[in-house]
């Protein structure tokens, strides 16, 4: 057992557990920092994949419209390839838009002439898990627009 000190005047020191306390009270800050840390390199991870699925749709699409199933599913398997996995993410949504802003269908896409531009916008919702840190919302929205011109002719 560990005998307090006694100060000049009289008054007892209690020193067990003061370790312990002050350990608890860093953890207590330093374990949401550091998972925020790796929270917000995965989103910057899921950000970059999505911008990269993103700008090779829109490549492949320049050449031939018709192939949005293709390129839609090339922009979802490059998100759910980054670097950290798809741990967290929700679906990845694919739209078109002409340079007007007006969205286009599938069909509408395929049906564009030589010369059309366009856009390309994804985006997916983004769950960061950090641990004693309750989130409002608990998702973010990460997004991604690259423009295109149509350079088939035919």
């Amino acid at each position: 057992m560990v005998s307090p000190r006694v100060h000049p005047r009289g008054f007892r020191f209690v020193q067990r557990g003061q370790a312990s306390l002050e350990i608890l009270i860093v953890l207590i800050f330093l374990i949401p920092l550091i998972f925020g840390a790796i929270e917000l390199s995965r989103g910057v991870a899921v950000k970059s994949s999505l911008d990269s699925g993103v700008g090779l749709a829109v490549r492949a699409l320049s050449v031939d419209p018709t192939n949005w199933g293709w390129a839609t599913g090339l922009v979802a398997t490059t998100v759910a390839q980054n670097v950290f996995g798809n741990t967290g993410l929700g679906t990845v949504h694919v739209e078109a838009f002409d340079t007007s802003g007006t969205q286009l269908t599938q069909g509408q896409f395929a049906a564009l002439s030589f010369g059309a531009g366009f856009y390309i916008e994804a985006w997916v919702e983004y769950t960061p898990d950090i641990p004693l840190l309750n989130l409002t919302p608990s998702y973010i929205t990460i997004r991604a627009r690259h423009y295109g011109i149509i350079e088939r002719i035919g």
